[in-house]
């Protein structure tokens, strides 16, 4: 962890998304929301800039550039090739990615200046220094670092927040390229509503987004979301495209997908389903204890990143322009001032120091062997006090053990009892409610099946129509008693004019 050298004591890391305007404080292996932030001593700041407000570009240059030409040189390229405007500053930084050719291949990150200043000056008057800001891809890079996943094969994670939506890819544990699309969570709402014709609650809309995902139970809301989430497919499979081909990738190994929100439900099945790319949420394990239920990965991203910092800052981009500045000791003053000390300290150190030490070491004598009759009888009364203590101690813990175990058994037996006199039901009576609704609608079944609190209804009808009536009615209806009903196909028999289907019910 990161450590205060003058001190000896822990810093506290605080993680700020400058987007979502959240904050979380790490002491220690400890996560925890960070209500307000303050300048302190001991606060290491860190933030990010979101793939968005970057221009990413690939620029290739010579391989006998010298270190000291590297920056002046790339800057010159992206000036030339990208097209950068000469009346507006720039900030640039360059990350070197793999290349097979003879060149050097790096991928710079441009922001201008003012829109910079734009995201980070109100953050920069709150707190004064910021101590890292990285960009969004460069996050990535800690999986592999703790062996969360294999530096090995190309991968592609897509992370959707409110303020932006990018995919990012790596090769062999190495960052290649990112890319934004116009789907961030903000842009999901507004296109939602425009396609439903009207404006929708937007807490409502991202509740049923999280909780259901792509998996909805109401049909409306989930035949929108799908043909949503198909054009945002469209886009993200024209990254992958031309990714493949201007990296000379034969193959995406795995593309992982999460947000700010947690795992979307059913998003990396209709991924791997749209794109033919095997897909898994973005969800890892960082070994961070925290209450919260669900924290961002950016904000677990950023932690380790953090402390990579502290012990290689040179292999870590830093877009900071608000740097803390050197102990004062480290600086050419606090040098100067130093050494006038030292200096003066030496020449008058050998007459001091000869008539202190004598006069310290006589009273030192005096005082130890004044305090050494008065110590041992102390010790002695509180040897005899401690040993009583600790008998009394080991005789209630031997109490507490064995009111404890009697109280598990008895409460172990209550919870049985109970759980069995008000929460047992009959299947039977679990049933009672849908022989009506089968015959209310002309559908009937010749076989059930249950497994856990799930029951499976085989169903048939002289009209399909008549089963999709039952399903809503049933869904309608029963809301508070069934947790989920699905069926997965509705076909007709090829030997009779009915329709068949196994209707999948779950009960609470």
């Amino acid at each position: 962890m990161l450590k205060n050298k003058a001190k000896g004591k822990t810093k506290t890391v605080v993680y700020i998304d400058n987007y979502a305007q959240s904050n979380y404080a790490l002491k220690g292996k400890s996560l925890s929301p960070h209500r307000k932030l303050s300048l302190k001593s001991n606060f290491f700041f860190v933030t990010y800039l979101a793939n968005k407000d970057m221009i990413v570009a690939p620029i290739e240059v010579g391989a006998g550039i010298e270190e000291e030409d590297l920056d002046g040189a790339l800057e010159n390229r992206a000036y030339e090739e990208l097209g950068l405007d000469p009346t507006i500053e720039y900030i640039i930084h360059h990350h070197e990615i793999p290349h097979d050719a003879d060149g050097r291949l790096f991928q710079l990150f441009i922001i201008e200046r003012d829109r910079y200043t734009e995201i980070f000056s109100s953050l920069q008057k709150q707190i004064k220094y910021i101590d890292l800001i990285t960009p969004a891809p460069l996050l990535y890079k800690v999986l592999y670092d703790l062996e969360l996943v294999e530096s090995k094969g190309v991968h592609c994670y897509l992370y959707f927040t409110k303020y932006d939506t990018f995919a990012t890819f790596y090769k062999n544990g190495e960052y290649l390229y990112s890319k934004s699309i116009n789907y961030s969570f903000e842009q999901i709402y507004n296109r939602y509503c425009e396609m439903t014709g009207e404006t929708v609650d937007e807490e409502a809309f991202f509740r049923i987004l999280q909780k259901e995902g792509m998996k909805a139970t109401q049909t409306d809301y989930q035949q929108n979301i799908m043909k949503l989430f198909g054009e945002i497919f469209i886009s993200i499979n024209d990254i992958v495209i031309y990714t493949k081909r201007a990296y000379d990738l034969e193959v995406i190994d795995q593309m992982f997908i999460g947000s700010t929100m947690g795992p979307i439900i059913g998003l990396d099945d209709y991924a791997q389903n749209y794109l033919g790319l095997y897909s898994s949420s973005l969800e890892f394990d960082f070994d961070l204890n925290t209450d919260e239920w669900y924290i961002d990965q950016f904000q677990y991203m950023m932690a380790v990143r953090a402390l990579q910092y502290s012990s290689e800052p040179e292999s870590i981009t830093n877009f900071t322009l608000y740097p803390r500045p050197p102990a004062f000791f480290k600086r050419s003053s606090g040098q100067f001032v130093a050494t006038s000390l030292v200096v003066t300290a030496l020449a008058l150190m050998p007459p001091t120091y000869y008539y202190v030490s004598a006069k310290a070491n006589e009273t030192h004598n005096n005082i130890l062997q004044d305090k050494e009759s008065k110590l041992n009888k102390e010790v002695t009364k509180y040897k005899a006090i401690l040993g009583q203590k600790r008998k009394e101690i080991t005789e209630l813990d031997n109490r507490i053990k064995l009111l404890k175990e009697t109280f598990s058994g008895k409460e172990k037996t209550l919870v049985s009892v109970y759980n069995k006199k008000v929460h047992y039901e009959l299947k039977s009576e679990q049933l009672e409610f849908f022989s009506e609704d089968l015959a209310k609608f002309g559908v009937k079944t010749y076989n059930i099946e249950t497994k856990d609190d799930d029951y499976y209804l085989s169903l048939v009808s002289p009209s399909d129509k008549n089963i999709t009536k039952l399903i809503k009615h049933v869904s309608d209806r029963y809301s508070d008693k069934i947790s989920s009903i699905d069926i997965e196909i509705i076909q007709k028999d090829k030997n009779s004019t009915f329709y068949q289907g196994v209707l999948k019910v779950g009960l609470r």
